[in-house]
Order: structure tokens, then sequence, then C-alpha cells
């Protein structure tokens, strides 16, 4: 609120006669300035009521009915929704953005890279020895579908932009990046925060920088090789599975939370999964597909002071149940809220889709279940 004497038309200056008084008025409009103009002469119209928020699947996980929507013959690599259609990719293959009209596929004897039609797989180019000798491990792709990252048994992680030579299409390399010590076993390329994580069997996870294409960060190193990397593309957290340890980390590469999520050391994290649907509700939830077949449903709530004082005094291995990493004392701390028992075979890939209105999940006999809350029993809850 500004002072009044600077509102538009509510004092005529050349009408006030008393020299002190008009000398005072014009003083405080030089101090406060004059407001702008106003623009709307009617009242803004009524917040609308009507809008329905979907109500978060993962809130009412208790509730959650999942039903088979496809069985293909190959492991479920990934799942993707566009344009209200679900879309797949196999093992050893990434779904390519922006249309998802193409993937990339690799694995293949002759250690060659290819890229075919989602459609009729067609094969639109093949690229041989992007690692040399090495065999290509996994691959990440950027949101314009431009950049293309691959990592190999030689432990680099090499990126890649994607070129029209005519008709041709090849991958020119950008760089080479080194720093891990053994096989590449995840990537996840992060454009809105200009970011590439990515995982290793030497048990590290690094964060490089996609514009200049330079080392960031290397996150503390885990009691296992690294099996599940995300990036949320909404506030910038990175999730991490390794073995059976959970773990949430700011875009900077601190340590949020960190959860053991089995008693069983072989229930390997295999994919990890965080919602989108907004930037200031609900965004502390995340998903967890495991080596057993469970789908596990986490919130991430903020310690109390007193909590944070009794983790302050406690080694990492008590704190979290389990193998610890070297953190500091942690802000929050994940809550198990449900185990969806379903799947009989190791849970390879999960997507929670923006308008909330399933969870996706797809194991490595490819079998894909979608979560959804059928009825309104809920909401009594």
């Amino acid at each position: 609120v500004f002072y009044h004497y600077t509102y538009e038309g509510n004092v005529d200056i050349d009408a006030v006669s008393d020299p002190t008084m008009k000398a005072s008025i014009l003083a405080q409009i030089n101090h406060f300035g004059q407001t702008p103009k106003q623009l709307f002469q009617k009242a803004h119209p009524q917040r609308r009521t009507d809008r329905k928020i979907p109500p978060h699947p993962l809130r009412y996980s208790t509730y959650l009915t999942h039903q088979e929507i496809r069985k293909t013959a190959s492991s479920v690599s990934q799942i993707v929704t566009y344009n209200d259609k679900i879309l797949i990719a196999a093992s050893n293959s990434l779904l390519k953005p922006v249309a998802y009209s193409e993937y990339i596929s690799w694995g293949f004897p002759d250690r060659s890279l290819r890229i075919l039609t989602y459609d009729q797989d067609r094969l639109q180019s093949t690229h041989e020895n992007l690692h040399g000798g090495s065999q290509i491990q996994c691959t990440g792709v950027s949101h314009d579908g431009n950049i293309l990252t691959t990592g190999g048994d030689d432990g680099v992680v090499a990126v890649w932009r994607f070129v029209k030579d005519g008709i041709r299409r090849l991958l020119r390399m950008e760089k080479a990046l080194c720093a891990h010590t053994a096989k590449i076993t995840c990537i996840y390329v992060s454009q809105p925060y200009s970011l590439i994580v990515s995982g290793s069997d030497d048990c590290s996870v690094i964060l490089w920088d996609l514009t200049g294409l330079v080392f960031v960060k290397q996150l503390p190193r885990f009691p296992a090789s690294v099996s599940a990397l995300h990036v949320n593309n909404l506030n910038g957290e990175i999730l991490t599975g390794a073995g059976v340890l959970f773990a949430v980390w700011s875009v900077n590469g601190d340590c949020l939370a960190v959860v053991n999520t089995s008693q069983l050391p072989s229930d390997l994290i295999l994919s990890v999964a965080s919602t989108t649907h907004s930037d200031w509700q609900d965004t502390n939830w995340y998903v967890t597909g495991h080596q057993s077949g469970a789908v596990k449903v986490w919130k991430m709530v903020h310690c109390t002071s007193d909590e944070a004082a009794n983790n302050k005094n406690k080694s990492p291995t008590t704190t979290y149940g389990g193998p610890g990493l070297d953190v500091q004392t942690l802000e929050y701390r994940l809550i198990l809220q449900k185990v969806l028992k379903s799947h009989k075979h190791p849970v390879t890939a999960l997507c929670i889709p923006p308008d909330l209105k399933q969870l996706l999940s797809g194991d490595a006999n490819g079998h894909l279940f979608s979560w959804s809350l059928k009825d309104d029993s809920f909401k009594g809850s």
C-alpha cells in the first residue's frame, strides 16, 4: 500500500493555496514516487471453485488398485506418457524425444548403437565404435532430442550431438567425460537444470554440467553399485538407488534424505521415480521398484529439531538402519507409505504421469501395470 497522496487523482496540487501544505504534499510525492495509472476499473473475476485437482495417487496409495494394460515379450526399461498414449521401451532401449517416434537401441554383438522407428522397428541409422572396443551399457538423451550421452564398459561418459549430413544422420562427438573407474550403469540427462548424472559399478555418482561438459561434483561413495538414477525436472532433486539404499539429493548434490529400503540385501532397487505435477503441491513423494517385484511408495518429511539433534549424535549406519553414506546431519527423512505387491518379476521401470491419474510400473517379464484410484472410498480417509 502506497502513501495516499501518491495515487493518481488523489490530490489537485494547483488547488492547494497554503504554501507550506503544498510543499509538504510535493515532498511526500517526491519521496514515495507516483503509482502507475489504474488499469482495471472493474473487479477481478472470482477464483473458479469448480476446478477439480486430481487426487494424488501416492498420497492415497493404500487405496490403489492395479490392472495389467500391456504384456510384451521383452523387459520394460522405460515408460513414457505422450499425447495420452503410454509408450514403453524394451531392454537396452531408450525412447527419443520430442515426438517419441523413434528409439535408441544398443547392446548388439557388433557394439553398435542404432536408431529405429517406434511403430515399425524400421532401422534409421547405425553408429559404430562409439566407445572403441567397449560395449555401451546405458544411454541418456536431452529433452529436445539433440544431445545423446552413452556410458560404456570403459567407464567413459561420451556426449554426442545429432547432426544431419544431407539425408544421413550422424553423431558428432562433443566430449568424453572421464572420472569413473568402472563401467557406467546408468545415465540421466536433465536439460532444464543443464545436468548430466552418471552412476557406475565403482559405487560413485558424478554430476556433470551439460552446457560446459565439465565435472561438477561427485556424491559421497555408495555402499554398492549404482543401479538407478532419476532427476526431477521440476525441482532438480536427484534420486539414486544403490543396492538397497535409496537417497534424495538437491540439485547441488547435498543429501536431503536416505533410507535403507529392505532388510534383504538381494532386494536391489532397479528403478526410481518422483512426481512433477506442481512445484508447490505434493512434490515430496517417491517410488522405488525392486528386484523382488515390490513397488514401494515413500514420503519425505521434514525432521523436527529434536530429531535432527538426535541424528547428529548417531553414525550414518545407525541413523539409516543399514549401510550408510558419509553425509552430514540430514534435514529430511523418508517414511514408507505402502508396498504394492503384484509384480512377480523385478520392477525395471516406473512412471508417474504429470496428470497424476495413475502410477505406471513395468517389470523384467514385460508386464505393464497401471495403479489408480478406482472409486471414492479414499475420500473418507
